[in-house]
C-alpha cells in the first residue's frame, strides 16, 4: 500500500504531506487545496481523499478518493456523505477526528493499530490537512493514509 518516495525524499507520507501544506500556505491564512495540490504531491494523491465542508449544519461529502482506498469500498463514495464509509477500514480510522482538525483548524496525524472489517490487524499512519477557498474558512480536508496489515485471518490461532 505504500509508494516509495523519489531516493533522498523523506520517507514518511504524513511528514511530506506537512510539509507541503506548510509551504502552500501565505502568511497564516490557510492554503486551498490547489495550492496544496501543486506542492507536488503527486505520489502521495493516490493514498488521500478529499472531504467538502458544506457548513457548519450539513455532514461532509466525500470528494476524490485515491486508488489506495478502492479495495475497501464496495461502491464508489464520491459525493456521497462522510458517514458512508464503512466502519473498521483505513479511510474510516483516518477520517475519524476530521472535527478535531475542524474544531482545531491545524493538521493533525494520528497512527494506531486497528482490527480491520475483513479479520486483520492493520498498522497505520494518517493525516488531515486543513484547506480554504478564501484563506480563512475551511472549506476542504484532504487526509492521507497508509498502513499495512501485520496480522493476518491466518496468523490467528
Amino acid at each position: 500500500m505504500t509508494d516509495e518516495p523519489p531516493r533522498g525524499m523523506e520517507r514518511r507520507m504524513v511528514h511530506r504531506l506537512l510539509r507541503h501544506w506548510r509551504d502552500a500556505r501565505v502568511d497564516d491564512a490557510l492554503p486551498s487545496l490547489d495550492a496544496v495540490y501543486d506542492q507536488r504531491i503527486g505520489d502521495i494523491v493516490p493514498q488521500s481523499f478529499v472531504v467538502r465542508i458544506i457548513s457548519e449544519d450539513a455532514e461532509p461529502v466525500l470528494g476524490r478518493i485515491g486508488a489506495a482506498f478502492e479495495d475497501e469500498l464496495s461502491a464508489t463514495l464520491g459525493g456521497a456523505p462522510l458517514s458512508a464509509v464503512p466502519d473498521a477500514t483505513l479511510m474510516a480510522m483516518t477520517a475519524g477526528f476530521y472535527r478535531e482538525v475542524l474544531k482545531r483548524r491545524v493538521p493533525i496525524t494520528r497512527g494506531d493499530s486497528f482490527l480491520h472489517r475483513n479479520g486483520d490487524t492493520w498498522l497505520y499512519r494518517s493525516v488531515i490537512v486543513p484547506a480554504s477557498a478564501d484563506g480563512q474558512s475551511i472549506h476542504f480536508l484532504l487526509c492521507a493514509a497508509n498502513g499495512k496489515i501485520v496480522a493476518d485471518r491466518g496468523d490467528a490461532g
